[in-house]
């Protein structure tokens, strides 16, 4: 994120883009998808530069077998420019065009929960491409959501122990003022 905008770096450039599933709420989001369903995907392009180049947009199933790196798939330049690795597992396919407005807005519906991965590229007039790939999920609880329940569980642990030795001092000034 940079300013409260969520960021696709691709190449030199940036793209600015914004997810939302107008079925379930309002909220924005920058990776993972909260809900199977509808989806819309708006990118902006706010270099020229950008406009000037095609674009292409592909969103393919992860099937796990991609390269990891910090705990990321990640596919080789042998896997992006193969059409036998991605077409059998892509969901979805916009071919290269220019966007001279910089705008770029597409939806998808996801019938099922899972882990994906988006891929932007754009290509200049002399052939030389720039691609950017971020992996998410779809309706899978993210770290972000274990961590809120963390801080619930250890807040509920907390407090019964607090309970628990209050209990343990009243007895104990209870049999004290008994004798």
């Amino acid at each position: 994120m940079v300013d409260n905008r969520c960021v696709l770096k691709i190449g030199p450039d940036v793209m600015f883009f914004t997810g939302y599933q107008p079925q379930s709420s309002r909220d924005e989001f920058c990776d993972d998808i909260p809900n199977k369903g509808q989806m819309v995907v708006a990118l902006d392009m706010q270099k020229t530069e950008l406009r000037d180049m095609l674009t292409e947009i592909r969103i393919i199933k992860d099937d796990g077998t991609h390269t990891n790196i910090r705990g990321l798939p990640v596919l080789t330049d042998a896997e992006l420019s193969s059409r036998e690795v991605l077409d059998p597992v892509t969901i979805v396919h916009l071919d290269p065009r220019k966007y001279p407005t910089g705008s770029l807005t597409f939806d998808h519906t996801f019938p099922e929960v899972g882990k994906f991965i988006g891929i932007v590229t754009v290509t200049n007039d002399h052939g030389q491409k720039y691609v950017s790939q971020f992996p998410f999920s779809v309706g899978q609880p993210t770290f972000k959501a274990f961590a809120v329940y963390g801080l619930i569980g250890v807040l509920v642990l907390a407090a019964l122990f607090g309970f628990w030795q209050f209990n343990r001092m009243q007895q104990a000034v209870s049999a004290k003022t008994a004798e």
